[in-house]
């Protein structure tokens, strides 16, 4: 579809600067998008509205404005944003755009991309709070493009803020959980040679602990030849109990309760498939028992990091799209090649007032702390209404809540982007990983990242993975999160 430009011409100011207009009619009277006197003097007064590391400019124009905030905010990134591609195409004949375009802390785009821009640029962690800046008259003409351009933005910063949030709670474990599980990692198994040793002719069972467990469990052990069971840890102790052996057990839980699924069941025949986040404490009691252990990585950067430093990938990437362990493991089923995958307590919901199966690694815990003015039935009450609950359409006695909604959503939609993948007779991982090798290049572009306590280069790819730990560190952490994590590193 052909785009039309917004503007109508462009018209020399008093000064020669060039400032684009907009006349609605042959009739009517243009309107110019800066001041036809002195357009950068204009300027000065846009630049003065606010001080920020993040800014979002509706309206480029003629970049007057855009040009004036970035000389008072020099180390602060810009985005600044046009209707459509034709306007911006049209608007590179101004001299002062095309040089904008050259600047590495001014990105120019359109609300169509605007989107993107903003993940790609924007680090919650680095830069603090994001502040919005409109031209005035671009905001006046535009007004539904105005208004489209803001929907974006807070719908992106929506999914950002989620993000942020939990980075800000686990960044400290995560990276001291990442760092102590690559010390591991040449212990663990290559994810290609399990792969050619699983049966993928299987059906891949992908067990959670939802409620409903209680009831299907019975179909896995009385057909149990039929599939390849992948549990997600907390379901492991409840088909431990049961007698059912897994096949693997997939574990993304950094925090140190997850080191309770694992402390009265391991098999030297399961395969403990962990993510690189995933607590320390697990993968260390897994190989102290001799269990086939496997690392993988679901998106941390430094877990990416690591996983590609040397050229070639060391370890599978996992989907666990919103931080969902019943994606992770639909996911290794994907990545080892199966073409068929059936889900068991996979409820999303909490029914018969549980918000799990029995023999989870919370039933000891709970009735053990019982007494008759607190009963292990309060514990899981006050587990299943932590946050506000509602009822599950056409079911009885089932509820849901929001968050438990978007974990739904999500593996819905892995399911759907995932129906005609197979990686069957793909190769996943190219080289053993090396911890001396890794150390080595990791310390290195550290220091050559960070120059000064204020002086670093945010773009590079080992200070991305510095990001979730500044999280949790707070504003202007850079540089400490870089001494934790250099010392760390060099520590282990």
């Amino acid at each position: 579809m052909k785009q039309t430009v917004s503007y109508t011409g462009i018209h020399p100011a008093k000064n020669g600067n060039a400032v684009p207009f907009y006349q609605e009619t042959q009739e009517s009277a243009p309107v110019s998008l800066h001041s036809l006197y002195n357009p950068e003097r204009e300027a000065q007064g846009f630049a003065n509205q606010a001080e920020s590391d993040f800014f979002i400019v509706l309206g480029i124009a003629g970049g007057y404005h855009i040009n004036a905030l970035a000389q008072k905010n020099p180390q602060s990134t810009i985005i600044a944003v046009e209707t459509n591609e034709a306007t911006l195409d049209f608007l590179s004949q101004i001299p002062l755009v095309q040089s904008l375009t050259q600047n590495s802390r001014i990105l120019l785009t359109t609300i169509d991309k605007l989107d993107d821009a903003i993940l790609s640029h924007y680090k919650p962690a680095l830069h603090g709070n994001l502040t919005i800046l409109a031209l005035r008259q671009w905001e006046h003409l535009f007004s539904d493009e105005s208004t489209r351009a803001r929907e974006k933005i807070t719908e992106t910063l929506k999914l950002l803020s989620g993000d942020y949030s939990v980075q800000r709670h686990f960044g400290k474990i995560w990276q001291k959980n990442i760092l102590t599980n690559l010390s591991l990692a040449e212990q663990t198994l290559s994810f290609d040679t399990i792969k050619q040793a699983t049966d993928t002719t299987k059906i891949a069972a992908i067990i959670a602990a939802g409620p409903s467990l209680n009831k299907t469990i019975r179909e896995l052990a009385a057909h149990r030849e039929r599939y390849f069971i992948i549990a997600t840890d907390t379901a492991y102790s409840v088909l431990c109990a049961y007698g059912i052996t897994c096949d693997a057990v997939v574990s993304i839980d950094g925090q140190n309760v997850s080191h309770a699924h694992y402390l009265h069941c391991l098999s030297e025949t399961t395969l403990y498939a962990f993510d690189v986040c995933a607590n320390d404490s697990s993968v260390r009691k897994a190989l102290a028992k001799k269990a086939r252990v496997l690392l993988f990585e679901t998106g941390h950067p430094l877990a990416q990091y690591a996983s590609l430093f040397s050229g070639k990938r060391h370890f599978a990437h996992l989907e666990a799209g919103s931080g969902t362990v019943t994606i992770a493991a639909a996911s290794l089923a994907k990545q080892l090649g199966f073409t068929e995958l059936s889900f068991f307590g996979a409820d999303f919901s909490y029914s018969d007032g549980s918000p799990y199966a029995r023999g989870t690694y919370l039933e000891p815990q709970f009735y053990k702390g019982a007494n008759r003015l607190s009963t292990a039935e309060t514990a899981y009450t006050a587990l299943l209404y932590r946050t506000p609950v509602k009822p599950v359409p056409q079911t009885e006695n089932a509820v849901t809540t929001d968050i438990l909604e978007a974990y739904k959503d999500s593996l819905a939609a892995f399911l759907k982007a995932n129906e005609h993948v197979s990686s069957k007779n793909t190769p996943i991982c190219e080289e053993q990983f090396n911890f001396a090798a890794f150390k080595r290049a990791y310390t290195n572009d550290l220091r050559a990242c960070v120059h000064s306590e204020h002086d670093f280069d945010s773009s590079a790819y080992a200070f991305t993975t510095l990001l979730p730990l500044c999280a949790a560190l707070g504003k202007n952490s850079a540089f400490l999160a870089y001494l934790k994590t250099l010392r760390y590193t060099e520590s282990i």
